[in-house]
């Protein structure tokens, strides 16, 4: 079986010069037949359209695909930051988070052009291997560089799918040459699922579980496998919202969801990560839980410009890092998120959650329970986290000064654990190395879970949502006499379908989950139709920030942080102003203007039969 390490997939993708403009641009009408060169170079042999292949993932480092910052925004969980703190926002990020934005909008045209480079470049390779690799398809090399060009061909047109114009996207299956094969119209819903159904389901038939002898080790990283297949087949089924009086769509199939992500669970080696050194950092990188992530370098291409998109680095440490830290910290969570992740329910039975301190007013260590959880303190970077090594400087209020109504930062995506500023990465803060997580086994124990209670079966829904919280050391849901954890807390609760699926929506999916992935959280809303309802509960919830104070056990000396500990409420000493969130968006949130992106302003003006 052909082996290669997918940090050479990357590396070498970097290198290789292929025609990668925007489908329907002009620029492809002025320009010689773009594969002739193509088709004469790189299918030669197997090996020569192997690096064909190589340039279709490195397709995928272009971060128009995910628009992580910009989906935070436009969701519930970003707010839209700048150095003079709250209620200022960032330019760039306020028709995000006012719901203003338009076809115009660079990031809409980035996206649509970044999803169809990577379309194109896989038409190229899987015209090659039918063209002139033709005869050799019973090689097991060219089914495996077929099957993987499919599953990438079928992403690219599901990301398409899931963001742009209600699903009623263009269908791309060959490399244009004509007039006419650019300029196509939209297809409808039904057409665009069949034709990435028939691509996941090849590359389900035809992709090995693994590339090497270990599920995780490094000749398999990255590389499309069955997993994958399985994991984009389940979501295929699961991510759907049920047709409205006045509007399509498409009946969600929870069953053969369900079926597929089983098959996640109970065929693969992915087994849940509950460690803090091993969640969200390097070290963590394709641990046990990653299913699927898109693999950066930050050791690479130094001559590329941190905003070309073919750099194998990221630009989201800096877009989510703490200013002090090398950061523009323009991606920082909202007040309700982050008030959710400092009030998480920690079980006191679980022997992680003990901790020593030094005490505020004898200035000696005590040993006392946690009061911010693992899942939070891996994921968010709290003033009151008096536990967390954060940049390797010391413990998270130490070493963030906090400013004015800074109360949270994100770490998904920061090098927190590796060094004391983004500025120290290689080339700098602009180019982190860290990998972008796309799917993870949580996100399939919480899908699995809404199946169930899709089926009306609370029992099975919490055992899946509790194997989730305790691997983080939460108190769990439920009846302790019918759980399955008998060394652990539970709240003995009685929950209903509504009230665990309310949990699952507006607690436990985000909080585990948060500006992770393609768009989960808007996707997430927009299925279940409460977008509208989410904006309206963050609006209506208020806070304030109030000053915390610690002993920095560097020093040994009280520190202070201004208005930066969040309390839910106003502030009943009148010295802080009410912080809330979502105002506007509740006021503007359009469903027909806003649940998809528009068709982009630049592919209207290039292709009269676009059609709407």
């Amino acid at each position: 079986m052909m082996k290669l390490n997918i940090k050479e997939i990357v590396k070498f993708g970097c290198y290789v010069v292929l025609m990668a403009a925007c489908i329907g641009c002009n620029d492809f009408l002025t320009e010689d037949n773009p594969n002739a060169k193509p088709k004469k170079d790189y299918f030669t042999s197997l090996s020569e359209s192997d690096k064909v292949l190589t340039a279709t993932y490195s397709a995928l480092l272009n971060h128009y695909n995910l628009n992580i910052l910009e989906e935070s925004w436009r969701s519930d969980l970003g707010y839209p930051s700048v150095s003079s703190g709250r209620p200022a926002l960032s330019s760039a990020g306020e028709s995000w988070y006012f719901k203003t934005y338009t076809n115009s909008q660079k990031e809409i045209n980035k996206k649509w052009e970044a999803l169809y480079i990577g379309i194109f470049r896989a038409n190229q390779l899987i015209e090659g291997l039918e063209g002139p690799l033709g005869d050799q398809r019973e090689n097991e090399f060219w089914i495996l560089q077929m099957a993987e060009a499919r599953l990438l061909r079928g992403i690219f047109h599901f990301w398409a799918y899931q963001t742009f114009n209600n699903g009623r996207v263009i269908i791309r299956d060959n490399v244009p040459v004509e007039l006419e094969e650019f300029n196509i119209p939209v297809s409808s819903k039904e057409e665009v699922r069949a034709f990435i159904l028939e691509d996941f389901e090849y590359a389900y038939e035809n992709l090995p579980a693994t590339w090497g002898s270990d599920a995780q080790d490094e000749l398999s990283a990255g590389r499309m496998n069955k997993a994958i297949a399985t994991m984009f087949l389940a979501n295929f089924y699961f991510l759907e919202a049920p047709a409205t009086v006045d509007g399509d769509g498409i009946e969600p199939d929870y069953e053969k969801a369900l079926m597929y992500y089983q098959e996640i669970v109970n065929n693969y080696n992915f087994q849940l990560v509950g460690d803090p050194e091993l969640m969200f950092t390097r070290a963590g990188e394709f641990n046990n839980e990653a299913i699927f992530e898109i693999i950066y370098d930050d050791n690479l291409r130094p001559e590329l410009d941190r905003f070309d998109e073919q750099s194998p680095s990221n630009r989201m440490a800096r877009y989510s890092a703490p200013g002090t830290m090398g950061g523009q910290r323009v991606m920082t969570p909202t007040a309700w998120l982050a008030y959710k992740y400092k009030t998480e329910n920690i079980d006191p039975l679980d022997s992680r959650n003990t901790v020593t301190i030094i005490d505020l007013d004898s200035k000696e260590e005590i040993e006392t329970l946690r009061t911010i959880s693992l899942r939070s303190s891996a994921s968010v970077a709290l003033v009151n986290d008096l536990y967390t090594t954060y940049y390797r400087s010391g413990i998270t209020p130490a070493v963030v000064p906090f400013g004015k109504y800074e109360f949270a930062y994100f770490k998904k995506y920061t090098n927190h654990d590796i060094v004391t500023t983004e500025n120290n990465l290689p080339k700098g803060s602009w180019y982190s190395g860290k990998n972008i997580t796309i799917h993870r086994l949580s996100e399939v124990y919480l899908n699995i879970a809404e199946c169930y209670l899709q089926k009306g079966d609370v029992t099975s829904a919490l055992k899946y949502i509790n194997d989730v919280r305790a691997k983080w050391g939460l108190v769990l849901l439920g009846s302790s006499v019918q759980g399955e954890y008998a060394d652990r807390t539970y709240d003995e609760l009685v929950y209903s379908v509504d009230q665990l699926m309310d949990h699952l929506m507006f607690t436990e999916k985000p909080l585990e989950l948060s500006v992770e992935g393609h768009s989960i959280r808007w996707i997430d809303l927009r299925r279940w139709g409460k977008i509208s309802e989410a904006f309206k509960r963050a609006s209506e919830q208020v806070f304030y920030g109030a000053r915390f104070q610690f002993i920095d056990p560097a020093t040994g000396n009280k520190v202070n942080r201004n208005k930066s500990e969040l309390f839910e409420g106003s502030d009943p000493k009148g010295t802080s102003i009410d912080l809330i969130d979502c105002v506007d968006a509740a006021n503007n949130y359009i469903p027909e203007v806003h649940d998809y992106y528009p068709l982009p302003l630049e592919e209207i003006i290039s292709n009269p039969n676009l059609g709407q």
